[in-house]
């Protein structure tokens, strides 16, 4: 599970500062270090991943999926399986018989097809959430790019000296490398958490259909108002809006009608 906001894409550093992320968040530069450093250290930060852009695989899009589970038996089946289906890049395991999935794939019949087969094979019910095309990195990687993403990819802040050492290139060189990655897109690194560490914290997804030229408007007023409680905001096709929120029990409630 990772933490995204809206323009998460936006960062190109392999550890962003915190003073960037004080800017989007509205806060001081102490709060986020201290912050970060508490969650690194009770683990509720797991590590750092790297991740490759999808696109470099001829994967285009992506849709998103609700799948519901005939039983909690069923929904469990599902779940142990989901590693050794193609095209998941995420699932999120709800409370009761739901189960959320991202699938990608080189062309949205491609995507439909793969979400059919996973329905049909634990008689699911499913409803699609939306789909987005992936715009693709300028930069395609070569050899030594691709050894440089695979030593990052669950160890994304590895330190310049080791990677160099590993390669047998020079710490300048590994330091370019992963920057020209990071810039064009071909690399995005994500903060991956530790579940079982919330520690009373309740995450909970709200879902609007709301009219396109609105879609914008509404994350920017939920933004205002839930600040830090809102871990993400995602617009889907379809008009569809998702909204990510981290509860605890003194938030207001806000309707949005469209």
């Amino acid at each position: 599970m990772a933490f995204k906001g809206l323009d998460y894409e936006s960062f190109t550093d392999r550890r962003v500062s915190p003073i960037a992320i004080g800017r989007k968040l509205g806060l001081d530069e102490k709060t986020i270090r201290v912050r970060v450093k508490k969650m690194e250290d009770d683990g509720f930060i797991k590590y750092y991943q790297a991740m490759p852009d999808l696109a470099l695989f001829n994967l285009n899009c992506i849709s998103s999926y609700r799948f519901e589970a005939v039983n909690i038996v069923t929904k469990y089946r599902v779940i142990e399986d989901l590693p050794g289906v193609p095209y998941i890049t995420e699932a999120i395991d709800y409370l009761g018989k739901v189960i959320s999935v991202g699938i990608a794939g080189a062309s949205s019949e491609q995507i439909e097809d793969a979400a059919a087969k996973l329905a049909n094979r634990f008689e699911l019910s499913k409803i699609v959430l939306g789909k987005r095309l992936l715009k693709g990195s300028p930069t395609l990687p070569d050899k030594l790019d691709w050894q440089i993403i695979q030593k990052l990819r669950y160890d994304a802040l590895s330190k310049l000296k080791d990677l160099s050492e590993f390669l047998s290139i020079t710490p300048r060189m590994v330091e370019y490398r992963i920057t020209k990655l990071l810039d064009a897109g071909a690399v995005l690194i994500r903060a991956i958490i530790n579940t079982q560490k919330q520690q009373g914290l309740i995450f909970y997804e709200l879902e609007m259909s709301i009219d396109e030229p609105k879609q914008f408007e509404v994350v920017k007023k939920l933004s205002e108002i839930y600040g830090e409680s809102c871990t993400e905001a995602l617009i889907l096709s379809g008009y569809k809006c998702g909204f990510n929120r981290k509860k605890d029990f003194n938030l207001p409630e806000t309707t949005f009608s469209s």
